[in-house]
């Protein structure tokens, strides 16, 4: 199993200045992991810092950890042509960080299709969107990908749907593994779904109820979540991480959100992910 850590697990000690990205790759040099997936999510900030995009190239270069996917926010629910161009200018932010994976979403983490029929006119053009992105992408070299994340483009279903219907050979889907639950649907099911047509793999971990207090995401289940230390939480990762063997080509990612101190908890969750796949 290829397996490394997103940036997006470093997001508090990033935000606070404690680490920057050169000081994050020096943690994965020094760490069981062997790559790193940059999340940029929203903002522009490596749009509008090429110097930070050259600088960090070229330290993950020399230390040994390569840059495997950048991951940004998107929005095309309408295909609108300037989001489409912001997304052309993210991808070539990817191509100069070397990477071969890129992943935008579609919508907005928190929307949701008020009936059918919005579901079906919105489908249509994000479809459009998302063959503009990846032919752009087929120029650089880069594998586009859907992440199964949020509440509108979630769900083994409607992902595997959008890969067809978008029917481009670099257009494929980032696989998180745990993300399925937040619309209702349990991961073995997302796992055993997207696994195919997984260009890249996310691994977190939950704790799952069916009640809980502030702080605990609730999903369209209405269980409740909260991200924890891979191995401590409720996903049946030992039986995830079996499927995932079957494809060891593809890079995963460990995606840590819990509360826990880090850079602790991410330490003993790539150890712990490293455990149960050798026992799976």
């Amino acid at each position: 199993m290829k397996l490394g850590v997103s940036s997006y697990c470093f997001r508090g000690l990033m935000n606070s200045g404690e680490m920057d990205l050169i000081a994050v790759l020096d943690w994965v040099a020094a760490s069981p992991a062997g790559h790193i997936e940059i999340a940029g999510l929203d903002g522009e900030y490596y749009l509008e810092h090429e110097d930070v995009v050259r600088d960090t190239a070229k330290h993950a270069e020399e230390v040994g950890v390569p840059i495997v996917n950048y991951l940004v926010s998107g929005d095309l629910r309408t295909a609108d042509e300037n989001e489409i161009d912001r997304l052309r200018r993210q991808l070539d932010v990817a191509h100069r960080f070397g990477a071969r994976i890129f992943r935008h979403d579609v919508a907005p983490w928190s929307w949701r299709e008020q009936d059918p029929g919005e579901f079906e006119t919105t489908f249509e053009k994000v479809v459009e969107g998302c063959r503009a992105v990846a032919d752009h992408a087929a120029e650089l070299g880069i594998v586009s990908t859907i992440e199964n994340h949020g509440f509108f483009m979630n769900g083994s279903d409607r992902l595997a749907r959008l890969v067809h219907a978008v029917d481009r050979p670099n257009f494929r889907v980032t696989l998180d593994l745990g993300n399925g639950l937040c619309v209702g649907e349990v991961p073995g099911k997302t796992a055993a779904g997207l696994i195919d047509i997984a260009a890249s793999i996310g691994v977190k971990d939950f704790h799952i109820r069916r009640s809980a207090g502030d702080g605990w995401l609730k999903t369209l289940a209405g269980d409740y979540l909260l991200g924890t230390i891979s191995g401590h939480g409720d996903v049946d990762l030992s039986g995830l991480l079996a499927l995932v063997a079957t494809k060891p080509d593809v890079p995963v990612s460990l995606e840590f959100e819990g509360l826990e101190s880090t850079p602790d908890a991410i330490e003993r969750s790539l150890n712990n992910i490293l455990r149960l796949a050798g026992a799976a």
